[in-house]
């Protein structure tokens, strides 16, 4: 596998399960794509009721959020693909996924993540489905 396609498997793997802190009042920790699932309701609301009111700095920090916690993936994803790199293409595709497995199995398997807007105050990566 190359150092590419390991950035990229790596990147895709954090973005599900990386636990980052949220900004502002709401408080937590959680992946990057929690919060683009939360950016995106929240544009509904601001296109089908406009963003008068709070809405529109909401969207503001959910999209800062977003913006952080993707390059902080994308900053992970590429210094482990770096430090990856001087393996041998077989063993650093199979290392690469051993990461991405264990990575998914702890966020399924443990509550890591607190949330703000979810069912429950912590929850695993399962949990946070709505």
């Amino acid at each position: 596998m190359s150092p590419r396609a390991i950035r990229w498997l790596l990147f895709g793997a954090l973005v599900l399960a990386l636990p980052v802190p949220m900004l502002g009042p709401f408080g937590g920790l959680v992946p990057p794509v929690r919060t683009a699932f939360l950016l995106g309701a929240t544009a509904l609301v601001a296109a089908m009721e406009g963003a008068a009111g709070p809405v529109l700095g909401i969207l503001m920090l959910f999209a800062m959020q977003l913006a952080l916690g993707l390059a902080l993936a994308w900053l992970l994803a590429w210094g482990a693909s770096r430090l990856l790199a001087g393996l041998g293409e077989g063993l650093r595709g199979g290392v690469a996924l051993a990461v991405v497995a264990v990575l998914l199995i702890a966020a399924s398997s443990v509550e890591v993540y607190e949330t703000s807007f979810g069912r429950e105050p912590r929850a695993s990566l399962l949990g946070l489905v709505p």
